[in-house]
């Protein structure tokens, strides 16, 4: 008995000193210099660019087809909203050009897959 209580607080043990990270199927470190936020158990990175705004999406560390989405971003700022269509522009990105997103501002990102399936992803800056 004691033998067994022995064991399970081992393994216990083991899986409490595990880091959540480690655990995690995605790696959800900015890769272009962006915000990532992980959701749909998909990475997506929002990157703030001279040019425009870059969304990067990946499925478990490789690039998703983006060819397949459509989106939109709205960006609410200094009691403003504009809204404006993402396009994509190859495989894991869509972009927007000309597009600056303000620092303190909120965005939301709808994106609407081939079978009309929308993700919503809300970010902060």
């Amino acid at each position: 008995m004691l033998r067994t209580f022995a064991t399970m607080m081992i393994i216990v043990g083991s899986l409490v000193l595990v880091s959540p990270a480690v655990l995690s199927h995605t790696d959800v470190k900015p890769q272009y210099g962006g915000v990532v936020y992980t959701k749909y158990d998909l990475s997506f990175e929002l990157v703030r660019e001279k040019e425009g705004v870059s969304l990067y999406v990946g499925d478990h560390g490789e690039p998703f087809a983006t060819e397949s989405l459509t989106g939109q971003v709205v960006i609410l700022a200094a009691g403003k909203k504009s809204e404006v269509m993402l396009r994509s522009i190859g495989a894991g990105k869509m972009h927007v050009p000309e597009l600056q997103i303000p620092d303190g501002a909120k965005v939301v990102i709808t994106l609407t897959d081939k079978n009309k399936k929308m993700m919503t992803i809300r970010y902060s800056f």
